[in-house]
């Protein structure tokens, strides 16, 4: 038997729930379903286009059910909640000011409309700590899937708008030592902290699925995390405040997206998307194509730390055609590279390109 256990640290909130949606709940099966997310960024490096056998490794991993017949998982994942949640509302109407959601109206909005409706009450504060434990019979499954949890606690986050910044976490304890035993860093010291465990993450889910030669990733039809279709940066914020530095990051990229660039140039950033103005009748014809179609922001921002000071940090996605059909014609990536440009731009940030 293969077992290890991390205490992790919330960096920001985190806002996640169980059956009961009036209630926070720190999710075993919602870990899981991160990590699965990025052991397919980390194995689509050697997979690339073969969705069939990226799909079968990831089931004999994590199980899988269909028509095909299901499979357990070779894993458990077990979750405790050693910091209790707080009230996120403390009257009718009224959101705990503690929270600061307020302050990030724009990257948080669904939070920020869920708990003025009610349907949002309670959640994990800053500094919250949880146990996670990952047990397998199996030491090349326990492997991949301390590589996947490295990466989703690393450069992911965890709960409603993970991808904007809440629910980021740390490493702080427990088992740590497996994590260096493969070579990766649980805290980072320095960019290159960062750099050589995402490659040795990448290296480990090849050598134990038994994979060498990379996939044919031209182009990616899901997020793979690889020099070739995905570029990570961090900014240094000049504080050390983790929400004041979300806030410092909001401003700028809300002020992208509203005057930087066009609306047609908003698009990649994720859909749905509702266009008011004038000049939008072209664009509009398209999306309205689409009805109610949903895309994830390629982009996923999140807090971290290196040499102790907190850094915003943001991971950016290329894939295939963004929509088929006629979407494509006018959907360009540019934004994402023009938006990192800027931010390298601003005396107040430091730019510090880790994986390239």
């Amino acid at each position: 038997m293969y077992e290890a256990t991390f205490e992790l640290e919330a960096i920001t909130p985190v806002f996640m729930r169980g059956a009961n949606q009036s209630k926070a709940e720190f999710r075993a099966s919602s870990i899981k379903g991160v990590m699965r997310w990025w052991f397919r960024a980390l194995a689509g490096n050697y997979f690339g286009n073969d969705i069939a056998g990226l799909r079968e490794a990831e089931g004999r991993i994590f199980g899988s059910a269909g028509s095909g017949g299901s499979r357990r998982s070779r894993i458990t994942v077990t979750v405790q909640n050693i910091s209790p949640p707080r009230r996120l509302l403390f009257k009718p109407g009224v959101i705990d000011r503690n929270t600061r959601v307020g302050e990030l109206g724009y990257l948080w909005f669904s939070i920020k409309l869920l708990s003025k409706k009610r349907q949002f009450e309670y959640y994990y504060p800053e500094h919250s700590k949880f146990m996670v434990s990952i047990t397998s019979h199996d030491e090349k499954t326990f492997n991949v899937t301390l590589a996947s949890l490295w990466a989703a606690v690393s450069l992911g986050g965890f709960g409603f708008r993970s991808r904007r910044g809440a629910g980021s976490m740390a490493f702080i304890g427990g088992d740590v030592q497996e994590l260096e035993s493969l070579g990766l860093s649980w805290r980072f010291n320095s960019k290159s902290d960062i750099s050589n465990s995402i490659s040795r993450a990448i290296s480990i889910v090849g050598e134990n699925l038994g994979r060498t030669k990379l996939g044919d990733l031209s182009p990616s039809s899901y997020p793979i995390l690889s020099p070739r279709t995905s570029y990570l940066g961090i900014w240094n914020p000049a504080t050390d405040d983790a929400i004041e530095a979300l806030k410092r990051f909001q401003n700028k990229y809300s002020n992208f997206r509203r005057v930087r660039i066009s609306k047609q140039g908003r698009i990649v950033f994720g859909l749905p998307l509702k266009l008011k103005g004038k000049n939008t009748q072209n664009i509009r014809k398209y999306l309205d194509k689409l009805g109610s179609a949903r895309r994830a922001s390629p982009m996923i921002v999140g807090v971290t730390k290196v040499a102790g000071r907190i850094y915003i940090r943001t991971a950016k996605f290329v894939t295939n055609p963004y929509i088929p059909g006629d979407l494509d014609k006018i959907v360009s990536w540019y934004p994402l590279e023009k938006f990192d440009n800027e931010l390298r731009e601003e005396g107040v940030y430091g730019s510090l390109e880790v994986f390239q």
